[in-house]
């Protein structure tokens, strides 16, 4: 009894390790990165393309949006002044550096493919259980339960004076 006890704990306390070894694994892929007026005009492009319907980044909130086009306007005034990052003055490579890491922390957290993990006991049970999305996925759940909502809540049925059930 002893020693399945010593086990459980030991368990307890590797599993959650595991879950931070796993994700030390992953590399950052930061979105933005260009060198050159050129490749930041085509990073540039492929960002506000994947900010559009079916994208990478679809489900970005106008907030985040105006935050991106910001902060890609900054950077391109940055790029038409000095041409390249060794061209550039050490405050205009200091202020690209940290306008290009504030846009890929806001186009990272609003990545579509972002896996997000909750842990929390179902129904029924008091047993918490790990389960991981992508954000995508999350958001599109959402939409989904919104739009079932209003098609199906009384005011929408009876809009015209004439409910669908009579």
């Amino acid at each position: 009894m002893k020693n399945l006890i010593l086990t459980l704990a030991a368990m307890i306390l590797v599993l959650p390790l595991a879950g931070v070894a796993v994700a030390a694994n992953n590399v950052v892929e930061k979105p933005v990165a260009a060198d050159t007026a050129e490749k930041f005009a085509q990073v540039a492009n492929e960002v506000r393309e994947a900010m559009g319907p079916g994208g990478r980044y679809e489900f970005i909130s106008p907030d985040s949006r105006a935050k991106v086009d910001a902060d890609l306007s900054k950077m391109q005034g940055l790029f038409q002044q000095a041409g390249s990052v060794d061209a550039m003055s050490q405050e205009q490579k200091l202020t690209l550096f940290n306008t290009q890491e504030h846009l890929n922390g806001v186009l990272s957290h609003s990545d579509r493919n972002r896996l997000v993990c909750e842990r929390r006991a179902p129904v029924g049970t008091n047993i918490p259980v790990t389960t991981c999305r992508t954000a995508g996925e999350i958001e599109s759940e959402h939409r989904l339960s919104q739009k079932f909502m209003q098609d199906n809540t009384g005011a929408n049925k009876c809009a015209t004076g004439f409910c669908k059930g009579n």
